[in-house]
C-alpha cells in the first residue's frame, strides 16, 4: 500500500468512474433487450393460449411466470438507475474514508 493516504480514495474514485463507463447500459442495448423481452412474452402468451386447457397445472404456473416477467422488465428498465444509486453510495463511502484518513493523519 502506498504511503500517500490520498492515493487510495483517488484510486477508488478512478475505479468508480471506470465502472460507470464500462457497465452502463446504452439506449440501443436497452432497446434490444426490451425487444427480446417482448418477443419472449409474446411466445409465452401463445404457449399459454394453446396449453391452457391441456393440463390443470398450467394456469397455476402464472403465479411464477408473471412475477418473473415483471422482475425481468424492471431489471431492464431500471438497471442504470440501480447502478447509479449503488455508485453514489460508494462515492459517499469513499468520501467518508477520505475524511477518516485525513483525521488519522492529523492525530
Amino acid at each position: 500500500m502506498p504511503n500517500d493516504t490520498n492515493s487510495l480514495p483517488d484510486h477508488l474514485r478512478d475505479e468508480v468512474a471506470q465502472l460507470k463507463t464500462q457497465y452502463r447500459m446504452s439506449p440501443t442495448e436497452r432497446r434490444r433487450k426490451l425487444i427480446r423481452w417482448a418477443i419472449r412474452q409474446m411466445l409465452t402468451i401463445i404457449l399459454y393460449y394453446f396449453f391452457w386447457n391441456a393440463h390443470p397445472w398450467v394456469p397455476k404456473t402464472l403465479w411464477v411466470v408473471v412475477p418473473l416477467a415483471l422482475a425481468s422488465l424492471v431489471s431492464i428498465v431500471a438497471y442504470n438507475w440501480f447502478l447509479d444509486r449503488k455508485l453514489r453510495k460508494t462515492e459517499t463511502h469513499i468520501d467518508e474514508l477520505e475524511t477518516r484518513l485525513k483525521e488519522t493523519d492529523e492525530a
